[in-house]
């Protein structure tokens, strides 16, 4: 079975956030722990980076082809350990913008755009959250889209 262009840039979306370790260059390490849709993350797997692709809009173009323009919301929860919680959420939002809007996830998305992100929850006492959110920007065939 083919994966539609939207599945393979879903995909590559999660590949992109597992590389987000402080041994490839970043300042966090939720990499390890990513997860497609999840809302209820274990405490024992934290930091965690939960991917989810959101409800697209499409734009008929010419040649038999839509724009599609997918949001993708991603939500991290980090343990603060010894950081204060706003500095923990701002190298996590760095992390995530360096990550997504760095080198090409693939070749399929047309342009990636970041639209906002950062927390204003800090009523956990042992965790941060963090939502950052993208516009993925894509081609597709009105008739076919796994093309």
């Amino acid at each position: 079975m083919s994966d539609t262009k939207r599945e393979l840039i879903i995909q590559a979306c999660l590949v992109r956030a597992a590389s987000i370790t402080m041994a490839n260059g970043y300042n966090t390490d939720m990499g390890p722990n990513v997860f497609r849709a999840i809302t209820n993350i274990d405490p024992f797997r934290l930091p965690s980076c939960s991917i989810f692709p959101l409800i697209e809009t499409t734009e008929k173009i010419g040649g038999g082809e839509y724009s599609c323009t997918m949001p993708v919301k991603i939500e991290v929860i980090a343990a603060v350990g010894a950081f204060n919680p706003s500095v923990l959420s701002e190298l996590i939002l760095g992390d995530l913008r360096k990550a997504f809007n760095g080198s090409s996830l693939t070749t399929l998305i047309e342009e990636i755009l970041y639209a906002s992100g950062g927390t204003s929850d800090y009523s956990h006492k042992d965790t941060v959250p963090v939502t950052v959110n993208f516009t993925i920007k894509y081609f597709s065939k009105i008739n076919d889209p796994y093309a």
